[in-house]
């Protein structure tokens, strides 16, 4: 296979040998360069002095003699000229336009356009006459005025942009080309070069068709293009000819080198393979690398890769056999861990609120989430596995995990930098991490402080990586310190975050390797003019390859189409070239696409893809096309039991009689029915929920909040044995709000229901108490004598399971005992919505369902309730009627009653257990068919032909904390 390149530097050899070494060479990047001196080398067949080979954009520089200055110092001399046409304009908010302004001012030099023309085209004159003709003359809007303000702001920023750089010999990367092309004429006459080639252009801009015409007009330059008869065809509809096709026909070039007809008449096999997701090309990639490979083990192969991010899934994936490859995109720093650590440092301080005390000071909070995830962050982590193996450090052993721990302890949801550091004990690493920060020069000593904190790790746990990425962050940051040093404009912290991620968005962790590898690993810009036996494209999925349609201009997209400036009509039309050039010499191509799915990562294939299939596959019958599907061969597989079995050994069972010895409560009791192995996980294997910040009042929050102002208004009722009146129900309804207020402040630990959800919740709780209460004052329960409050009443039943007698405890909380004329009520309350058709329990039922169906919890509940409370007054009354010596136990109606404040209206719901024979209503009837009840249920649970299993239930699983253990 005879590569462009190749063809190229033996032409040039042959015909300009005699003063080679005079030649400039222009090629459209530096890889094409190295590559070319490489063939060069090897088309002469005795040493040679090299020419000058360029890149375009460093052949510009060098004729335009001025220092091309970088972005930021750019952005910076713009604002300055800015302010003094709007000396209100706000730094953040001109740094998210103000890069690409500067885009646009490259752009239009680089098209040599008529800025007095552009800029009267975006008057408001011509805009309104665009836009709509009859308002000509009327006055317009405040809104659509500042903007064409802003436009003859920017007029004359631009002007005096061009004045200053000029002279202090400086310029952006259009004005360079802009120089050299208004001055080209002067420039081809100067000696230098004895002749300029440009080679494997295409999407020129306006300044470089008018340099290589000026030159070409002075017999100093030659242009080598390469292109096919497949797009060049005249009238073709294909974007990759249409920049060519335009030279072709207006150059008027002597002889139009080179156009060869490959893509028509060239053996070629192409595999078209889509795979699953957007990590698996990696490993496909290296598989196909591996085949090619084996069948020519010095075969030229190129991966090429439109998406960076795939970078280091593809390296994973090189075989061993490979001994070298050449990468020569480098790793994006936007892919390290270091970056993740200062984009958690950022987040820290950009997502802080500062409050306003009581005292009247404004104090800086950070949020909880933010700062968990940086102490957390594996960087950090590593420094406290550090100072535990200084013995000298004792005091900081542990100390980050103490903090977080603290955090969650208090519940935080805000944390204050003061607090941050006492609770770091004023450690470095915490005054690096979350003390406030002002201006850039605060984040820039942050910066230096904790680059130097990790370097101290990494200086007793070498790791050449992280070193690396560290050191390269400390060049960036250097380099910011040294832009901003000298300015007055002190920089915010949205500001410098802009310009510090643009800089790390252009930077590379380079790699070593040798550049004349068989294998190149190679971005699709950098495959300009190189061609490859074996082409490997991952990513050809529409928005990928070619990428979105993007606006990246300040300008209507009309002014771009009528000043001939490029749009993405043109990106595409040069991406598409790109992509069918590196086509034309390639004999095995495989073009992987992510299949069309739910995933993230996922797209519907190329337009690539399908003008290949359904017309260059076509028209030439000696291209192999397959279009194929890549498929995970699972070569061993481990069978997944879903359900989980533990069986009741001896010592389980033995857990098992000790929890029912401790004390069966309802909650329990319904636990066990509803999944016995979250009972199981629960109060056997002693698995704790993980605690965590609640930013806003949870379900059970809240209803701790309701039982606890009920409690404190009923307390002292409790303790006195006085009857509540309506008097006392008239003072309550007076404190209500601010004794809700003082417990949601409890509940939340701090949190104040001032704002958002908290505010709402703390309206409800205030609201779903008034109306009991004032329920309560028209009922006919009043007077009200409260005995018990928050009261662990219990009872004890003897159950022989299998010749043993087991001491079971059946025991509940009772939120509230209370007695209402004759009738003693053990009262529950519940925030959630009851109803009583959740209470009933049809007598036929009770044997078969009532202890085994999880529909019936709540009348479970009670029963238990109503259990303890008559086997209560059965053995020890005087412990329940302290505070009522006036009536008699004998005229008690003992009951259990759910008070849902969901359905205030409903009352006091009770049930009514019908669990006796016929005529049988003497409450022994009732407590022996309970303990029988019971007895039965015990056994169940002791019985070891029963596993402990999960529930089929999904409903149940829902608010379960253990369900990931279950894989639901």
């Amino acid at each position: 296979m005879q590569t462009f390149l190749e063809l190229s530097a033996k032409y040039i050899y042959e015909k300009y040998k005699e003063n080679i070494s005079e030649l400039c060479i222009i090629m459209p990047s530096r890889r094409a360069s190295f590559f070319f001196k490489n063939e060069l080398a090897q088309a002469a067949p005795e040493p040679i002095w090299s020419p000058e080979v360029f890149g375009m954009e460093d052949f510009i520089t060098k004729l335009a003699q001025t220092d091309v200055l970088e972005p930021i110092n750019l952005q910076l001399e713009l604002f300055d000229l800015m302010c003094e046409q709007d000396p209100l304009l706000d730094f953040d908010q001109f740094v998210t336009w103000g890069g690409t302004l500067l885009d646009d001012f490259s752009r239009i030099d680089q098209n040599l356009v008529d800025v007095g023309k552009l800029f009267e085209y975006l008057s408001e004159a011509k805009a309104l006459e665009r836009w709509d003709p009859k308002f000509l003359g009327k006055d317009i809007s405040p809104t659509i005025k500042k903007y064409f303000s802003l436009w003859d702001n920017i007029e004359k920023t631009y002007r005096n942009l061009k004045k200053q750089l000029l002279k202090n010999k400086q310029a952006y990367t259009g004005m360079a080309f802009r120089k050299v092309a208004e001055n080209i004429n002067t420039i081809a006459k100067e000696p230098g070069c004895h002749k300029y080639i440009f080679i494997g252009l295409n999407a020129l801009t306006k300044s470089e068709e008018v340099i290589i015409k000026a030159l070409l007009k002075h017999d100093k330059a030659e242009v080598l293009f390469d292109s096919d008869n497949f797009y060049m065809e005249e009238g073709s509809p294909n974007r990759a000819g249409s920049f060519l096709r335009k030279y072709k026909s207006t150059w008027k070039l002597p002889e139009w080198r080179w156009q060869q007809n490959l893509l028509l008449t060239d053996e070629k096999e192409i595999n078209v393979i889509g795979v699953a997701n957007a990590s698996m090309q990696g490993k496909l990639a290296g598989q196909l690398l591996q085949e090619i490979r084996q069948k020519d083990k010095h075969s030229q192969t190129a991966i090429i890769l439109p998406d960076e991010t795939l970078l280091l899934p593809v390296l994973h994936s090189i075989p061993d056999e490979v001994p070298n490859y050449n990468v020569t995109m480098g790793l994006s720093f936007k892919g390290t861990p270091l970056f993740n650590l200062i984009d958690l440092l950022f987040e820290v301080h950009l997502t802080g609120v500062t409050q306003l005390q009581e005292s009247g000071y404004k104090v800086y909070q950070y949020h909880h989430l933010s700062v968990s995830k940086l102490l957390t962050h594996p960087f950090i982590r590593r420094y406290e596995l550090y100072l535990t193996d200084q013995p000298e450090q004792e005091k900081y052993h542990g100390f980050i995990q103490k903090v977080i721990d603290k955090i969650v302890a208090d519940n935080k949801v805000l944390v204050t930098a003061q607090d941050l550091l006492q609770m770091g004990q004023q450690h470095p690493l915490f005054e690096t991490l979350f003390k406030s920060w002002r201006d850039c020069d605060d984040i820039i000593a942050a910066m230096y402080s904790l680059i130097e904190l990790l370097r101290e790790v990494y200086s007793h746990q070498p790791n050449t990586i992280e070193t690396e990425y560290l050191y390269i962050f400390y060049t960036l940051v250097k380099r910011l310190d040294t832009i901003f040093d000298c300015r007055e404009h002190k920089i915010g912290v949205r500001s410098f975050r802009k310009f510090l991620y643009e800089l790390i968005g252009s930077t590379r962790l380079p790699f070593s390797g040798e550049p004349i590898s068989d294998v190149q690993i190679m971005g699709m810009l950098e495959t300009r003019a190189l061609d490859f036996e074996n082409v490997i494209i991952l990513s050809v999925n529409e928005n990928t390859l070619p990428a979105p349609k993007r606006h990246e201009s300040l300008m209507p997209y009309d002014v771009l189409r009528e000043f001939g400036l490029p749009t993405y009509a043109e990106t595409e039309g040069a991406m598409a070239y790109n992509f069918y050039r590196l086509l034309q010499r390639a004999k095995r191509i495989h073009l992987l696409y992510v299949l069309p799915s739910d995933t993230y990562g996922s797209g519907e294939r190329s337009r690539f893809i399908l003008q290949l299939q359904n017309d260059l596959a076509l028209r030439n019958s000696r291209i192999k096309f397959h279009d194929l599907t890549a498929a995970v061969d699972q070569k061993q597989s481990k069978k997944y039991n879903e359900d989980i079995l533990i069986q009741k050994d001896e010592k389980i069972l033995g857990q098992l009689k000790k929890e029912l010895q401790k004390g069966l409560y309802p909650s329990h009791l319904n636990m066990y029915i509803n999944c016995s192995l979250q009972y199981y996980f629960s109060r056997i294997a002693k698995i704790q929920e993980m605690d965590e910040v609640e930013e806003q009042l949870g379900t059970d929050k809240f209803g701790t909040l309701v039982h606890q102002v009920l409690e404190d208004f009923f307390k002292p009722f409790a303790e006195n044995g006085k009857p509540i009146e309506v008097s006392h129900i008239e003072q309550m309804l007076q404190q209500l709000p601010d004794k809700v207020r003082k417990e949601f402040i409890y509940a939340t630990r701090g949190a104040t229901p001032d704002r958002g959800m908290n505010y709402l919740l703390f309206k409800v709780a205030v609201q779903v108490l008034e109306k009991y209460l004032s329920n309560l004052k028209e009922s006919k329960e009043l007077p009200l004598f409260v005995l018990r409050l928050e009261e662990t009443l219990s009872a004890t039943l003897p159950v022989q399971v299998a010749g043993e007698e087991i001491q079971v405890r059946i025991a509940g909380k009772a939120d509230r005992i209370d007695l209402t004329g004759h009738e003693l009520r053990v009262i529950d309350y519940k925030t959630g919505k009851v109803e009583r058709n959740q209470l009933v329990v049809k007598p036929e039922d009770v044997e078969l369902h009532f202890t085994s169906d999880p529909k019936y919890d709540k009348a479970r509940q009670l029963w238990l309730y109503q259990y303890i409370l008559q086997r209560t007054l059965q053995q020890s009354p005087e412990a329940i009627l302290k505070n009522a010596p006036h009536v008699e136990v004998q005229s008690i109606t003992p009951k259990s009653g759910i008070l849902s404040f969901r359905n205030l209206d409903a009352g006091v719901l009770s049930s009514e257990f019908n669990f006796t024979e016929a005529g049988e209503t003497s409450p022994k009837s009732f407590i022996s068919a309970s303990e029988n009840l019971l007895s039965g249920f015990v056994r169940h649970v002791l019985d070891p032909m029963e596993p402990i299993r999960k529930t089929n239930d999904l409903d149940v699983c829902q608010w379960c904390p253990y369900r990931g253990i279950c894989a639901r």
